[in-house]
């Protein structure tokens, strides 16, 4: 596959990406769905829904992050609580993925991308405008890139 194929197969898998979220998916569901699209996994989702909203909603770690992360883990992590090689390969590529997205999106707390904490009273339609057409996009997308870069060097 060329350098140009992998581009348009790439920015063909963001725009479904966009797609799923906007049909409901949190961000870090994004994340799994589109990454296992990509490596032809079929990653569940649901590991993820408890993520969004930077964990559980408290603003913390961006979603679109840790669900990258957890699909590298469904990759390369380790089914073997002994297998400290694959640990530590997912631990290096986990960390290579949270430097890029920090460097491009300037942190990785969910709060500071959207600029507010997404829960509590009233809430809801500050967050849907924000998850809409605010810094989730953009999050989603570099988690995703950057998860596809450091998986094939």
């Amino acid at each position: 596959m060329t350098g140009t194929d992998n581009g348009d197969k790439i920015a063909g898998l963001l725009e479904r990406a966009h797609e799923m979220r906007l049909k409901g998916l949190n961000c870090a569901e994004t994340a799994i769905w589109a990454l296992g699209q990509y490596w032809n996994n079929d990653l569940n989702t649901s590991y993820g829904t408890g993520l969004g909203g930077g964990v559980a909603r408290l603003g913390e770690t961006c979603g679109a992050l840790t669900g990258a992360i957890v699909a590298l883990g469904a990759k390369v992590g380790r089914t073997d609580p002994a297998d400290s090689t694959k640990k530590a390969l997912c631990y290096r590529l986990g960390q290579e993925v949270a430097r890029e997205f920090k460097d491009e999106i300037g942190t990785t707390q969910c709060k500071d991308i959207i600029g507010f904490v997404p829960s509590g009273e009233g809430i809801q339609a500050r967050w849907s405008q924000q998850f809409r057409t605010g810094g989730c996009g953009k999050a989603i997308e570099v988690a995703i890139k950057a998860a596809i870069r450091v998986m094939e060097g």
